[in-house]
């Protein structure tokens, strides 16, 4: 009975998974953001099925089976991960540190079999992580300016981590069938709430979530209230002041200069200037002011760093990587382009 009830929770998350998959791709064109979207919801079902095929139900499996659910756990929680990731983040950046940890903890879980020293590296890399997804919800939270996913990331992402991680140190500490039969009851139920909860979420505020970065699609300056209306003035008449000079300035800082609630001027930046990162907001600011300058011929003695520092930036390697993501090369190679001979 209890191995029939598992069963039938799963095949659910998995049936739930396809379908908003389905709906994905229907109302979404092909970009890197739909592409990731399909990859979180196919590894979240194919973690799933693994996890069943490793279960008392499927407690003799074939070689071909263990091969097959080796290959879904192994993987599922890296494009979890990234799916997640890039669901939450816009213009998410994959560094090349992380595609070696995600190699190396994949390769571990197919050489668990061979000594019990891999079988702990492959738990210690799957716990690393989900607490890295833990670790990101958290720190990135801050820049968010979307606020129906602002307000759904800190929750739904945290608890999709901790699960990940309390269900992967349950297995490493009791072995695949070394749990009660019930666990896997109360695992199945855990997954497929979450399940709901972000089909439903995903389905009512798609229109907000999955608008493409820095598109300017949530710029709705009709839908601010009086109030709002006159936060946007004067956060404006701030910004012409050069605000955005002050160093380590964040969205709670502003809000504080301006005496206004943090949410409403996320609100405000987002729907009345159509920015959806409060970073982006913030460097599309520092970079205009450190072009103006590096394209001025009485400066060009001027070192880049000096000018970084006058931005607002605290040390050069932020301002090198805001520049290039902006303006699409380093501002040395930008002040040399502009003032090389023709």
């Amino acid at each position: 009975m209890i191995e029939t009830i598992d069963l039938v929770i799963r095949s659910a998350c998995v049936g739930i998974c396809a379908l908003m998959a389905i709906h994905f791709i229907s109302i979404r064109p092909v970009s890197r953001k739909t592409v990731s979207t399909i990859v979180f919801l196919v590894s979240a079902s194919g973690m799933i099925i693994a996890t069943s095929l490793l279960s008392m139900q499927f407690g003799q499996q074939s070689a071909t089976w263990a091969l097959v659910s080796t290959i879904m756990i192994s993987t599922s929680p890296v494009f979890i991960a990234w799916g997640l990731l890039e669901l939450f983040e816009d213009n998410l950046k994959i560094q090349p540190w992380q595609i070696g940890f995600v190699t190396f903890s994949v390769a571990t879980h197919f050489m668990g079999g061979i000594h019990p020293v891999f079988d702990t590296i492959c738990h210690v890399t799957s716990l690393m992580i989900y607490g890295y997804l833990f670790y990101i919800t958290i720190t990135t939270r801050k820049h968010d300016l979307v606020m129906a996913r602002c307000l759904f990331r800190l929750w739904f992402m945290g608890g999709a981590a901790l699960a990940g991680f309390s269900f992967t140190a349950l297995h490493w500490y009791f072995g695949d069938f070394g749990l009660p039969d019930w666990y896997y009851v109360f695992k199945a139920s855990v997954l497929l709430t979450l399940t709901i909860i972000f089909a439903y979420w995903a389905l009512k505020v798609r229109e907000h979530v999955w608008a493409l970065p820095q598109n300017f699609a949530m710029k709705r300056p009709e839908t601010l209230v009086p109030a709002e209306v006159a936060l946007l003035t004067k956060l404006q008449a701030s910004m012409k002041e050069d605000v955005w000079r002050e160093e380590g300035l964040t969205i709670r800082k502003l809000a504080e200069n301006l005496d206004a609630p943090e949410h409403r001027l996320r609100k405000v930046i987002n729907q009345g200037l159509g920015y959806r990162n409060f970073a982006a907001f913030v460097n599309e600011h520092r970079i205009g002011a450190a072009c103006e300058v590096l394209a001025d011929p009485v400066k060009a003695d001027i070192p880049v760093i000096t000018i970084a520092y006058e931005v607002g930036y605290a040390s050069l390697g932020p301002f090198n990587r805001a520049f290039k993501d902006i303006v699409g090369e380093s501002p040395t190679e930008y002040r040399k382009r502009l003032f090389s001979p023709a």
